[in-house]
């Protein structure tokens, strides 16, 4: 019973309630990153095409990364503007698509922006050797290596392979 609470209620500066759990933080992390597994699978065709992209022009994957980003996600919206500044998505909104950003960017700069929202995508990302996509959706970022699933193999988490 001596043991500190994980989640505990305060109040904030205007006087709200507020539940701080970190448990729950996690979790709730953790389940978003594992939904970017289902936002790759629904853009596999396009990833496979940027793979092939990578190996036509003889990219490295030291310098580029595929990426997958979710426009009206907190974190994707303004990488995706970044990347193809002025880009009309109210098209995609208007027929009741969630509007996705794809393609190739420069690993450098992707690794930048991992840094400064989510320091688990950016230390997979930087450990990798392997040419990898970059997905951006639900608030999180996940990295995963692009490996032989163009055949319908799962897509695999790195360390699982």
């Amino acid at each position: 019973m001596a043991e500190k609470p994980y989640a505990i209620v305060r109040r904030d500066a205007e006087g709200r309630l507020v539940l701080d759990d970190p448990i729950a933080v996690s979790v709730g992390r953790a389940v978003s990153k594992h939904n970017c597994r289902a936002t790759l699978l629904a853009h596999a065709e396009r990833v496979r095409h940027f793979e092939t992209r990578v190996r036509e022009r003889g990219l490295s994957p030291k310098n580029v990364v595929i990426v997958v980003l979710n426009v009206d996600d907190i974190h994707g919206g303004p990488l995706a503007e970044a990347l193809m500044p002025g880009h009309d998505w109210q098209e995609y909104r208007d027929r009741g698509e969630v509007p996705f950003a794809r393609g190739l960017a420069v690993r450098g700069g992707i690794e930048d922006v991992l840094g400064s929202f989510d320091k688990e995508a950016h230390e997979k990302l930087t450990q990798s050797e392997k040419l990898s996509v970059v997905v951006v959706d639900h608030g999180v970022a996940e990295v995963f290596p692009v490996v032989p699933w163009a055949h319908g193999q799962e897509v695999k988490e790195r360390g699982s392979e």
